[in-house]
């Protein structure tokens, strides 16, 4: 038996996207190990016999006491478990547990998923990270192929990488929904955190305008407030009827289906999670030309892409959305599931993961 540690951010990272292959690793006789801050989908996994071990961490701070502090807590577990293999999620603990990982010989696979914009000493810094990081790492998993070029150029061309359709989506449980009966009101998702990064000022702003002229149109919000200066102007607009705040969504299925489309304006992305489970339920998707999101868009075809952090080219995409018949809507939602059931389906991603640990384990 193979001891298989997998480590994240966040229990949700685990559960949403992870699920099938810590299940199926679990099934095929292996002892795996899920190491993240405890959250109440990690019950999921004890409760059909994985182990969790509860590792704090500060997803988005940057203080290097408690960086610091990270690298010991992944050292001294590493140093007590000796996994088989180590699987790391997101940028943190795929840096700092791969650089853990490098210095005991303890093979490693990484996925990281999104590059931010980075300039100056920053850039060079962040640089830096990833090849202390990832140098050593036994197979690089890449989301897209901008992602794959930057960081294969940094760690060294010959590491080996596969390219994987992001986390894939479960299509039976984002199962295809038919489409909304009629267009006398048409629903727009915007389902992100609601931070810059995420595009929320331009989706905002492509609300306004385009309420304007379409009395009959929905903007519904559904995320987080990583940024609480948002929170005073999505209230305003909400009171002029401008757009309407749908909270945090366990479960985002029933709202999914009650859409017609799903714009996405996000500055970056490994490969959104968004568009995939909205395509797999039969809805266009509206989003970013963005490394991530555009290779989940066939533009024109299952939804429409415009530039990024472009509130102009934003409203002509929903402008185009908005003067297709019911029935090329509809049409346009078929497409995207389709697309999700031959290039997305999360068996793609499990088997690639499956088959990487059967050359590093040996059997």
């Amino acid at each position: 038996m193979s001891k298989i540690m997998l480590i994240s951010p966040k229990d949700n990272n685990f559960y949403n996207f992870r699920s099938e292959l810590i299940l199926k690793l679990h099934e095929m006789g292996n002892e795996v190990i899920l190491v993240c801050p405890y959250g109440k989908k990690i019950d999921f996994f004890t409760e059909r016999g994985c182990r969790f071990i509860d590792v704090s961490m500060d997803r988005r701070g940057t203080s290097i006491i408690n960086d610091l502090k990270l690298v010991r807590a992944y050292a001294q577990l590493l140093k007590v478990e000796r996994p088989s293999v180590v699987l790391t999620y997101t940028s943190k603990p795929s840096i700092y547990a791969g650089f853990v990982c490098g210095i005991m010989k303890i093979p490693y696979i990484v996925n990281n998923a999104g590059l931010m914009e980075t300039r100056g000493l920053f850039d060079i810094f962040m640089k830096i990270l990833y090849k202390i990081g990832w140098s050593k790492a036994s197979c690089m998993m890449y989301q897209n192929t901008q992602e794959r070029d930057v960081i294969q150029k940094i760690v060294g061309k010959k590491m080996h990488y596969r390219d994987i359709p992001g986390s894939g989506v479960n299509i039976e449980a984002f199962p295809f929904t038919e489409y909304p009966e009629n267009d006398e009101t048409i629903t727009f998702n915007y389902v992100a955190r609601i931070v810059q990064i995420k595009g929320i000022d331009e989706f905002l702003e492509c609300a306004r305008i385009v309420r304007k002229k379409h009395k009959n149109v929905r903007f519904v919000l559904y995320g987080d407030y990583d940024d609480e200066h948002y929170y005073t102007k999505v209230e305003a607009l909400q009171k002029e009827g401008i757009v309407k705040y749908g909270g945090v969504q366990i479960d985002m299925k029933p709202y999914i289906a009650s859409a017609h489309a799903v714009i996405h304006p996000s500055y970056y992305e490994g490969m959104t999670n968004v568009v995939l489970e909205h395509s797999s339920m039969g809805r266009p998707c509206i989003g970013s030309n963005i490394p991530g999101v555009r290779e989940g868009i066939d533009d024109g075809k299952t939804g429409f892409l415009f530039e990024v952090k472009n509130v102009d080219s934003m409203v002509r995409a929903v402008e185009r959305f908005l003067l297709l018949t019911h029935d090329e809507k509809k049409a346009m939602g078929r497409a995207a599931r389709i697309k999700m059931e031959t290039e997305f389906k999360r068996e793609i991603v499990t088997d690639i993961y499956i088959e990487e640990i059967n050359k590093i384990i040996g059997e």
